[in-house]
């Protein structure tokens, strides 16, 4: 009897062991494709000096520095429609000290992940960097669909976007934009959490290269900024 019991107690233990590498090992073997070229520079040479292209950016988008002033937090205007993309990201200085979330080089080099066309960025001279502006998604939970695919199906990707702002010649400014951390959702794993003693179900976050097609639509707006007549007018 004893013999039956241990002989059914190791086979669910292998069962349970078996069924356990299986899920651990699945995420290995999702399908993840990438349908768009690879990494690239993503930039154009507009008109105006550093400065008034800075300041065409900084009217375009959702500003932290003016949601951040006393009595309009709670009261800020987006500058876009609900529901759109853009609503989400806010704008930050490199120079700016009050709000100091640009990331330094250092982080940079250390949280691309598998994007490593964003070194490219840290090897601009710093001294060419200083009017540069980090266009940021702060909840960190809002992704859309781009250029990956999983199992078929657009995968959910979000990054952030480095905007490198470089005279150009009299007049001119060459705008280059770089992603920060792309990454994408393909579902959840089994896996071991900091917060919890048993195997439990965590999101599968991968970090990914950059994309081109994100890259291309930041520049497609702040184009359309520095070409708007009303933007011109209100500087």
């Amino acid at each position: 009897m004893r013999l039956r019991y241990k002989i059914i107690a190791s086979t669910l233990c292998a069962a349970f062991l078996c069924s356990l590498l299986a899920v651990w090992v699945y995420p290995r073997f999702k399908k993840i494709e990438k349908r768009g070229p690879a990494p690239a520079s993503i930039a154009a040479i507009l008109p105006g000096d550093v400065n008034a292209t800075a300041g065409s950016i900084e009217m375009a988008f959702n500003n932290w520095l003016e949601f951040d002033r006393p009595g309009v937090t709670g009261n800020y205007k987006n500058k876009f429609p609900y529901g759109s993309q853009w609503s989400r990201f806010f704008l930050f200085r490199r120079d700016d000290p009050q709000h100091p979330l640009f990331p330094k080089d250092e982080e940079i080099l250390l949280d691309r992940g598998a994007d490593s066309f964003v070194e490219r960025y840290t090897r601009i001279p710093s001294e060419l960097r200083t009017r540069d502006l980090y266009l940021y998604e702060p909840s960190g939970d809002y992704y859309w669909d781009s250029e990956y695919f999983y199992n078929g199906q657009p995968a959910k990707f979000r990054c952030s976007f480095l905007i490198h702002l470089e005279p150009a010649g009299e007049s001119r400014t060459k705008v280059e934009i770089f992603e920060y951390q792309p990454e994408i959702w393909v579902g959840e794993y089994v896996g071991l959490s900091a917060h919890a003693v048993l195997p439990a179900t965590l999101d599968d976050i991968r970090s990914v290269e950059e994309t081109t097609a994100d890259r291309e639509a930041a520049l497609a707006m702040i184009q359309n900024a520095k070409s708007s007549p009303s933007q011109d007018r209100s500087r």
